[in-house]
């Protein structure tokens, strides 16, 4: 199995052994008020969309090659921009989480002054599920 983001013409395989962090979420949204008599007042509400999916290297591993990152960068920095993403045959409709510091950010595995093709990175990515 695989991690796949794809714009529908290009795709992107991401490191396979990233971790879904934020993975329990519950689609139910509720808020409480009290009325004039002091009754709660409680609205409920199901949001099939908005859920987090947050995407994180484990402590050792989860690098990938600096080389996909033109791709990714280029998604990222495009507004509205609505992706595929394939979590080990989960599919989801996501963009990226900007409402919530960086969608996309990565570190390098080593520092090198003059990287070459081979260069590695360990990528964080921060998405929201939306309408497909």
């Amino acid at each position: 199995m695989s991690i796949t983001l794809s714009d529908g013409t290009n795709t992107v395989e991401l490191p396979a052994d990233l971790s879904w962090s934020d993975r329990t979420w519950s689609p139910v949204t509720q808020s409480f008020t009290r009325g004039l008599t002091g009754a709660p007042i409680i609205m409920v509400d199901a949001n099939p969309f908005g859920r987090p999916i947050t995407l994180q290297a484990p402590e050792r591993g989860g690098w990938m090659l600096a080389s996909h990152e033109s791709q990714i960068i280029t998604w990222h920095n495009t507004p509205g921009q609505k992706l595929t993403l394939d979590f080990h045959g989960e599919v989801h409709a996501v963009q990226f989480r900007h409402h919530d510091g960086l969608g996309y950010e990565s570190t390098p595995l080593r520092f090198q002054v003059n990287p070459g093709p081979d260069h590695r990175v360990i990528p964080t990515f921060r998405f929201i599920t939306v309408e497909p």
